[in-house]
Order: structure tokens, then sequence, then C-alpha cells
């Protein structure tokens, strides 16, 4: 189940795809790249739109994103824990999102440009991370020690423990002490989001740098 859960919720990330839509280079000066990527970083990662507001985003694009990158990964989360033979509800799922987003949102980074030439430009994109497979592995070890003294019949209340396990080591796992980096390749455009047209500076792949976010933050 780990591996390909996790691929799944890679899988599912695709920054602004669904609410922006570039239209080709312009002109006018771009603000820098490394504000773009600490951006996305902090939509992916910290569940915040607040820098993505600050480069002239729509907000109701980028709430708009953002809900439905939440919403993606309580279906991934309910489809991945029903293919391994548990059944959790949404409001279960939502918890176990939530611990992972608020565990995330704590790590420290550091964002900075590498090389600009032109319209074009790298950025490293320096973050903490946290075993994110291995939590899952732990809860489940935890999850199985604790049913055999207990002797827990239910399989509703078996559930339930492996959900608080989850959340709990989620809650108290410890950020790596290094960090681990990866580099990301910008191009200057044109956006169009809501009645406004930026220009930014904008990943070459949204999606892949979605998932390469999350690859950084969760030791991948």
């Amino acid at each position: 189940m780990r591996r390909r859960f996790i691929r799944k919720i890679l899988a599912g990330i695709s920054v602004f795809s669904i609410a922006l839509v570039s239209s080709g280079c312009g002109s006018q000066k771009a603000k820098a790249p490394d504000a773009t990527m600490n951006a996305f970083y902090q939509l992916m990662i910290c569940q915040n739109s607040t820098e993505i507001a600050k480069l002239g985003i729509d907000e109701n694009d980028a709430q708009k994103t953002k809900d439905t990158y939440h919403d993606s990964m309580i279906s991934t989360l309910r489809d991945e824990f029903s293919k391994a033979g548990v059944s959790i509800t949404e409001s279960e799922a939502t918890d176990i999102f939530n611990a992972i987003s608020q565990k995330l949102s704590t790590l420290k980074y550091k964002v900075e440009v590498k090389n600009e030439d032109g319209k074009e430009a790298t950025v490293k994109v320096s973050s903490q991370y946290i075993n994110y497979l291995d939590l899952f592995k732990q809860a489940a070890q935890n999850t199985t020690q604790a049913l055999k003294p207990n002797h827990i019949d239910k399989i509703s209340d078996a559930k339930k423990l492996l959900v608080d396990n989850i959340i709990t080591d989620f809650q108290n796992v410890q950020a790596s002490q290094r960090m681990h980096s990866k580099t990301f390749e910008l191009k200057e455009q044109k956006v169009k989001s809501g009645k406004k047209t930026l220009h930014i500076y904008f990943p070459k792949d949204t999606k892949q740098t979605g998932s390469d976010l999350m690859k950084l933050v969760t030791n991948q």
C-alpha cells in the first residue's frame, strides 16, 4: 500500500493547472523567480495562499487551487485505505490530512536563485523533511501490537486506533536535522488570473514542480 499510496498522492498534484492559464511571454519586468518558488512551497506544503496572492494571483484562483488539492488528497487517502482493506470516513481522512499538513508547515526551508539568464531562471529549494512512508509503517505496527493484548475484535475500534496512531505519529515526529535540496527551472511568462494578466516567473512544468516539492519534504 505505501509506495502505491505516495505515487497516487504525487500524481494528483498539478499546481495551478486548473485555475491559471499560461499565455506566452511578455515584456513587463517579472518579480524575482525565488518569490514564485516560495509561493509554490507555501501553497503546496504549508497550505498557505498568502505568498501566491502577493504575486498578484487572484485570491479566488489561489483558493480554488488549494481547495481542489485538498479535496484530491482526501479522496486519495480514502481510496488507498480502502484498497488496503480499511474504510475510513471523509472526516477521518481530513483529520489525517490536517495532521500531515500541520507537520509539513513547521519545516524550515530556504529558496535561492542559482541562475537568472534573460527570461529563464534556476532556483534551488532546500527544506527539512520527515520520513513520510516510515510513519505509516510505524503506525500500522503500533496498531498491531496494541490489538493483541487488548483483544480488540471490532473492526471499527481497530480502524479508529490506526487513524489515531497515524495522526499522533505525524504530530510527534521530529523533522530532519539537515536539509535536502532540489532545483527548479522557471520561465518568465504572462499568466491570466481572474481579470488580470500577470508577468511572473512560472515553473516550466507545474505538475512536476508540485511532485518534486512533495518528494523533497517527505524524503522520497
